[in-house]
């Protein structure tokens, strides 16, 4: 139960982040928001890594041999690196996406990372399940239905790009759980958004140019992404995997593109056509039938 009200505030938090990334969007280039925010979720989380290292002595040399200390190190600073470039990817292409799809369409594509996880999860070794591939297709279906109008030229860049940062998300799902232990969440969630946020500033730099002006600007929705959907968020995504079940964990933070949908048509008065409403109803069909655990059967339990 503990881990799934924190997965569940996790789905609201994400859900009303893409409202606040619009409103980003509209203050200042794309990739320089991304950076900025996640760079500022980075020095938010700094003073809990700092405690929690502390507290739980996870890199202490009085607590631990050299040999765990130089274990320790060498995956956090693999995780920072995995994680962070993953969360890069997820994060600056979905930022930018929303440039040109709405903020309930971004969210149900976004979702998609619930049924490229287990996929994803086939290079740590896990398997591909029949009702895997299954989801897979119904999601594409759905991706379809609500961005190829008229075929693939039907699609807008933001489309693809929104596509592309599913894959990342779920690329960072899988890394994270290669590297969580009961010690190093807030270690590797903070590690993670000071990475991203970093590579990131160096391409904001390189694209974008320096818009101090446009960021003092922004300040206010920089801090509400940054204290409720990013570091609130993801932080609470870390807790929250540690203790509810796998398959319930991502059917529960699934339901961040519901929410997306409904701030969306509340705050920015965003209306979905009824062709894009059957494409996300599929794709979210297909979230859900993915972590859905059949029962064993009386041969099985025998």
């Amino acid at each position: 139960m503990k881990g799934n009200v924190l997965l569940l505030l996790t789905a609201i938090m994400w859900g009303s982040g893409f409202i606040s990334s619009k409103f980003g969007n509209a203050a200042m280039p794309s990739i320089t928001f991304n950076a900025v925010r996640q760079l500022m979720a980075a020095a938010v989380l700094a003073p809990l890594a700092f405690r929690s290292i502390s507290k739980s002595g996870y890199l202490s040399a009085e607590q631990n041999s050299s040999e765990q200390l130089t274990y320790r190190k060498t995956k956090l600073v693999k995780a920072a690196l995995l994680c962070g470039i993953f969360l890069l990817i997820g994060s600056m292409s979905q930022q930018i996406g929303l440039r040109t799809v709405s903020a309930g369409k971004s969210g149900f594509i976004t979702s998609i990372y619930i049924v490229f996880t287990p996929l994803f999860a086939t290079i740590v070794g896990s398997k591909v399940k029949k009702r895997t591939a299954l989801c897979i297709a119904l999601a594409m279906i759905g991706f379809a239905l609500m961005s190829l109008k008229g075929g693939l030229g039907g699609a807008t860049r933001g489309d693809w790009l929104t596509l592309l940062s599913a894959a990342g998300f779920a690329a960072q799902i899988v890394a994270i759980n290669c590297f969580l232990d009961k010690d190093n969440a807030v270690i590797i969630s903070q590690l993670q958004f000071f990475v991203s946020g970093a590579i990131g500033l160096v391409i904001a730099l390189i694209v974008d140019g320096l818009v101090l002006p446009a960021v003092i600007a922004g300040i206010p929705v920089l801090l509400y992404q940054t204290f409720v959907p990013t570091a609130g968020g993801y932080t609470l995504q870390t807790l929250g995997q540690k203790y509810a079940e796998p398959s319930i964990a991502a059917l529960i933070m699934s339901l961040e593109a519901v929410f997306a949908m409904i701030f969306g048509a509340l705050i920015l008065h965003e209306m979905m056509s009824v062709r894009e409403i059957a494409g996300a109803a599929i794709i979210f069909a297909a979230t859900i039938i993915g972590q859905i655990e059949p029962k064993p059967s009386a041969k099985e339990d025998n």
